[in-house]
């Protein structure tokens, strides 16, 4: 087994724990990963195909954090791959973004001010968006679900279909390979992960990933915002909703008709929710845009993360 370690500086304010396991419960990199007492583990294929496990921990404080982390292959890696594995931790640690400014932008809003002193050093941290694919699955599967069941589809789909490894006495897994999805067969698919009709456009996304029909991941992240939309949308299955779960990018805001009705009554405690879903949907997405700007994902985030307390402070029925 190879090993190599490195050792990485995070720009403060810095929450480690709360960026890889939040309270909403949402996994950092996939479901079947492990989390422990400040260290996570996970499998991953690097973009040539080689399996490794990747122990990410903190060894540093909120105002000076310092990010571990070790990687272990059976294959010796390249220094192209090495700096592959550096970017994703960096991307997908949200190491180097600037909550800061994030807090100045929003330090006088009505529900936020409430929400930033309990999370505060969260990042939106990810590794989903790293790959466009890993994205579609979870956006798909998030499609007319309740939590508890995408989470059961993801993790038949990881298990199933992902590669198994174990290092450090962890058993982790990967997410499932383009390919791999699309030589499955849509009954087959469907059987084993319980997804439905999704699992012919799982197949079909597959497809057009594997035969390079659509944008990389680095590709959309370079768009503007409207752009790479509009590009995710030409996926088979995906409408606005989950195009905006697969995107990278901060102006996203992926709410769907359960949502909306949370952030109406946020935003809007005194007025009735309207009887059109789509209409709520709509009024939300721009008050949000008014609101938040450019940081409108990162703070759906942190209200779906202290989603209990508000709902307290704002007395919402969940």
């Amino acid at each position: 087994m190879h090993v190599f370690t490195r050792e990485l500086d995070a720009v403060p304010p810095y929450s480690f724990e709360l960026t890889v396991h939040n309270p909403a419960g949402w996994y950092w990199h996939n479901p079947l990963e492990v989390y422990s007492k400040g260290t996570v583990w996970a499998a991953l294929h690097l973009f040539s195909g080689k399996l490794v496990g990747l122990r990410l921990e903190s060894r540093g404080s909120m105002e000076k954090p310092k990010i571990t982390f070790n990687v272990l292959s059976r294959q010796k890696l390249t220094s192209k791959e090495e700096r592959e594995i550096d970017e994703l931790v960096v991307s997908g640690a949200a190491l180097d973004e600037d909550v800061l400014e994030f807090y100045e932008a929003v330090r006088s809003d009505s529900v936020l001010k409430h929400v930033i002193p309990r999370l505060y050093g969260m990042r939106r941290g990810t590794t989903l968006n790293t790959h466009i694919f890993n994205s579609a699955i979870l956006a798909l599967t998030l499609q007319n679900a309740p939590i508890k069941r995408t989470n059961q589809m993801l993790e038949l789909i990881v298990k199933n279909y992902g590669d198994k490894f174990t290092f450090d006495g962890k058993t982790t897994y990967t997410w499932p390979k383009p390919e791999t999805i699309m030589n499955t067969s849509v009954e087959d698919l469907a059987q084993r992960c319980k997804v439905g009709y999704r699992a012919r456009y799982l197949q079909s996304i597959a497809k057009t990933i594997n035969e390079g029909s659509c944008p990389s991941m680095k590709e959309l992240r370079q768009m503007p915002f409207e752009e790479a939309k509009a590009e995710a949308m030409k996926l088979k299955g995906v409408g606005e909703y989950s195009a905006e779960i697969i995107l990278p990018h901060g102006e996203a805001f992926p709410i769907d008709i359960w949502s909306a009705q949370i952030f109406w009554k946020l935003f809007f405690p005194k007025k009735p929710t309207p009887s059109s879903k789509l209409e709520a949907i709509k009024v939300v997405k721009e008050t949000a845009e008014k609101h938040w700007g450019k940081w409108r994902r990162l703070a759906f985030v942190y209200v779906l993360c202290d989603l209990g307390n508000l709902a307290k402070k704002f007395r919402i029925q969940l």
